[in-house]
C-alpha cells in the first residue's frame, strides 16, 4: 500500500503521536496532539524515515489491507478495567462486529455495557484499537465528523452496509456538519 492510499483513506496528511519504550501511547489524525508531528507526504518521500514513523506506516497498511496490525500499543495509564476492555476490543476479528453489551459479557461483566462504553471512547490510538467494531445497542448515529466519521469508512471497508448498522439519530456532536 502506497502512503498516498493511506492519506486517501484517513483524509489526513498529518498525524500526531506519543511513544513510549513499551509502544504506541497516543495517536491523533490531527497535528499538535502528541509529542510527534508526522507529516505523511514528507515521511513517504524521506529516504529513511525513523525507525517511528515507518512503523506506524508500515502498520496501518496492515491494517488496511488485513484488518490487523502487529502495533506495539502501551496502555498502562489506564485503569484495570479499561485495558481489559481494550484487550477484548483488540481480540474482535476484523469484519466482525458487537456491541458494548457484547464486550461487557466477554468479559463477564453483563451489567456493565455503560462502563464499556465509556472506557471505549477513552481510545488513545484512533484505528490501532479497533473500537469501530464495537457499537451501541441502538446503532450507530449518522455523523459526519471525527471518530464517528473514521468509524464509518474503516466498517465500510470492513464489508459492512451502513445503512444496515445505522440506528435512527442523528449525531450529537457540537461539530457535526449534520446538525
Amino acid at each position: 500500500m502506497q502512503i498516498e492510499e493511506i492519506i486517501e483513506f484517513l483524509e489526513t496528511d498529518r498525524l500526531s503521536a506519543t511513544f513510549s519504550p513499551l509502544g504506541l501511547k497516543f495517536l491523533s489524525l490531527k497535528a499538535d496532539r502528541g509529542d510527534r508531528n508526522i507529516d505523511l507526504q514528507h515521511a513517504g518521500s524521506e529516504a529513511e524515515p525513523d525507525s517511528e514513523v515507518k512503523l506506524i506506516l508500515e502498520e496501518t497498511a496492515n491494517l488496511l489491507k488485513q484488518g490487523r496490525h502487529s502495533m506495539p500499543l502501551d496502555l498502562t495509564d489506564f485503569t484495570g478495567f479499561q485495558q481489559d476492555v481494550f484487550k477484548t476490543v483488540s481480540e474482535i476479528e476484523p469484519g466482525c462486529i458487537t456491541t458494548y453489551k457484547g464486550i461487557a459479557e466477554i468479559m463477564g461483566k453483563p451489567g456493565a455495557a455503560r462502563a464499556v462504553g465509556s472506557a471505549i471512547a477513552k481510545n488513545p490510538v484512533s484505528y490501532f484499537l479497533p473500537t469501530h467494531r464495537v457499537l451501541p445497542q441502538r446503532g450507530i448515529g449518522i455523523c459526519r465528523t471525527g471518530a464517528g466519521y473514521l468509524r464509518e469508512k474503516l466498517l465500510a471497508h470492513e464489508g459492512h452496509d451502513l445503512s444496515r448498522l445505522r440506528g435512527n439519530y442523528l449525531c450529537t456532536r457540537k461539530k457535526c456538519c449534520l446538525e
